[in-house]
């Protein structure tokens, strides 16, 4: 990642209160996955502008937006790179990371400074493939995002061909 993004990667970063911010969805799962998790977690700060994900190139880790926003873009030709998805707190991103053959779909790019929960991808592989009680608990959440992605393309892609008078399928 370019170091004019001035993206810092610390274990325990705080919140405005001097506390660590909570990750959205480690809170719902139960105890101890949720703690084998999160030891395995780090935090990654982003300036407003920085790309941490490029389309088509191998998904370096999973990351739950902790705080901030951020923009999943598509390249479209003769267009260029275009925002399809606008992610908040919570959401996702890089699920692609524990999806053969690993790779990004999506460009994901910070609309505003973001703090990342992030895992390595190969490490939550591995962790996923070992542990049964993580990956059940886990993995829900994680094919929520991807059904609610699918689910928002279905819908894009009808508003696209609404009164076209042409059929997709």
């Amino acid at each position: 990642m370019p170091s004019a993004y001035r993206a810092s990667l610390t274990d325990a970063p705080t919140g405005p209160t001097g506390e660590q911010e909570p990750v959205p969805i480690l809170d719902g799962l139960p105890p101890g996955p949720r703690a084998r998790l999160g030891a395995r977690m780090a935090r990654l700060s982003l300036d407003s502008g920085a790309t941490f994900m490029h389309e088509g190139e191998v998904t370096l880790f999973l990351a739950i937006i902790v705080r901030g926003r951020v923009a999943l873009r598509l390249r479209v030709p003769e267009r260029g790179a275009v925002t399809i998805l606008t992610l908040d707190p919570g959401d996702i991103v890089g699920w692609s990371a524990i999806v053969p053959p690993y790779r990004a779909t999506t460009s994901a790019t910070t609309l505003e400074p973001a703090e990342l929960a992030i895992i390595p991808a190969e490490e939550l592989r591995e962790l996923l493939a070992t542990d049964t009680e993580l990956a059940a608990a886990f993995l829900p959440p994680v094919l929520e995002t991807v059904a609610a992605r699918v689910a928002a393309t279905r819908d894009q892609l009808l508003d696209l061909f609404r009164g076209a008078g042409v059929d997709p399928w």
